[in-house]
């Protein structure tokens, strides 16, 4: 069955995770993507051999879990013939996804006004750092200083006066890729409509000041800052973590507290708190919030994780446990919604990767091959794609704009 972007070309001049991960999930649903990178050096994540000490093996899944279901193409664009054959596969393809330097792609004769000459149906789509306009247009931006640390998401995480946590590698390169995707689809839509394409512009700073939405508001409009949250002096008590008699962690999320009240003080086995006049309503509970959270983290401790799991789901409480990692990926509930999948490899036999986050019901999303080796299908894309014959090829090699 052919998936929702069947029979659409992307062409990725990407590196690292924020766009081959948005090319994945566009490979995913179906387009056929390929993958433009330097000869010798290539995308620098398949040099990544570990993070935070944890080493790939064999196989580096990190950069097969973003890079599936592509096309490889070595191509040396230092050379005047290999921007040639890149213009030509320009021609040919209906997106064209980079997150170079803005300065980097008008070197290779890569702005849009010329791309959009060369195809004008094509949709341009680059992500920066940090925008492309202003003094910091071409200024280097990773997920942890774009993102995290300058889009505010940093300074919001962790309690009061504590120093800000490190982030999780390529969280927000992955949160910027789902935008990157819908907004590619979105104007493939709107080239229907019109018949030509048009240039978009991301970035990971502003991806980040969307995902802090509900922060911004307050400040945009009355220049107010939500303070971080404090456990142990939440205004909600009802809306806090605690830990059970088993070390583990579970989140409540019950935002209207006065709504669920009366059915958590019967579940914690304290109905005596519901008409406590310290707690009987929210204000009350604010008022009185550290004394609270002393009372319900004693409760917490009672009983062990599992035992709180089917006393909440019992009065239909609205909570989370906490889990690992590894709890994630091997959740019955994950397993059964299909997150997670696998695909032949030559080395491994057989890899697993995380699926589309998108189920769809008559065009479903597919991961169908691992991660090209560097340049491995350049003559297949040459030849079929680009229209070039044999003595074509055999001149690049010569030339070395081909390996």
């Amino acid at each position: 069955m052919s998936g929702a972007l069947d029979g659409l070309r992307v062409l990725e001049l990407g590196h690292w995770v924020a766009v081959p991960s948005a090319c994945a999930i566009l490979g995913d649903w179906g387009a056929e993507v390929v993958k433009v990178e330097d000869p010798v050096m290539g995308d620098p994540m398949r040099g990544l051999r570990s993070v935070d000490g944890v080493s790939v093996g064999e196989v580096n899944y990190w950069f097969e879990q973003v890079n599936r279901n592509k096309k490889g193409v070595a191509l040396d664009l230092r050379y005047d013939s290999g921007k040639n054959v890149l213009r030509h596969l320009i021609q040919k393809s209906d997106v064209l996804v980079s997150n170079f330097k803005v300065a980097a792609l008008e070197r290779l004769g890569l702005p849009y006004d010329i791309v959009a000459r060369l195809n004008p149906q094509i949709v341009y789509a680059v992500l920066t750092g940090f925008g492309r306009e202003g003094q910091e247009r071409d200024k280097p931006g990773y997920d942890y200083s774009a993102f995290w640390a300058r889009g505010g998401a940093m300074s919001k995480m962790g309690e009061p006066d504590s120093a800000p946590p490190p982030q999780r590698p390529g969280m927000g390169d992955n949160v910027t890729s789902m935008l990157i995707a819908g907004a590619i689809s979105a104007a493939l839509v709107a080239r229907g409509r019109t018949g030509v394409g048009q240039a978009l512009d991301l970035s990971l700073f502003n991806t980040a000041v969307w995902m802090l939405g509900m922060d911004m508001m307050p400040a945009l409009s009355a220049g107010i800052e939500i303070p971080n949250t404090e456990r142990g002096k939440t205004r909600n008590p009802l809306w806090n973590t605690y830990r059970t008699g088993d070390g583990l962690w579970v989140q409540l999320v019950m935002i209207q507290s006065d709504r669920f009240w009366p059915a958590f003080c019967e579940a914690i086995g304290r109905p005596d708190l519901e008409q406590d006049p310290r707690f009987n309503n929210s204000l009350c509970r604010e008022e009185n919030c550290a004394e609270l959270v002393s009372i319900l983290e004693g409760v917490m401790t009672s009983r062990d994780c599992a035992s709180w799991e089917e006393v909440f789901t019992r009065y239909q409480l609205i909570f989370g446990r906490v889990q690992t990692v590894i709890d994630v990926v091997t959740d019955p509930q994950a397993t059964a919604n299909s997150f997670f999948t696998q695909v032949p490899h030559p080395l491994c036999g057989e890899l697993r990767l995380v699926a589309s986050p998108v189920k769809f019901s008559g065009t479903p999303a597919e991961v169908s091959a691992p991660a090209p080796e560097l340049g491995q299908h350049t003559e297949e894309v040459l030849l079929e794609v680009a229209g070039m014959t044999w003595d074509d090829l055999v001149r690049l090699k010569e030339e070395g704009a081909i390996p």
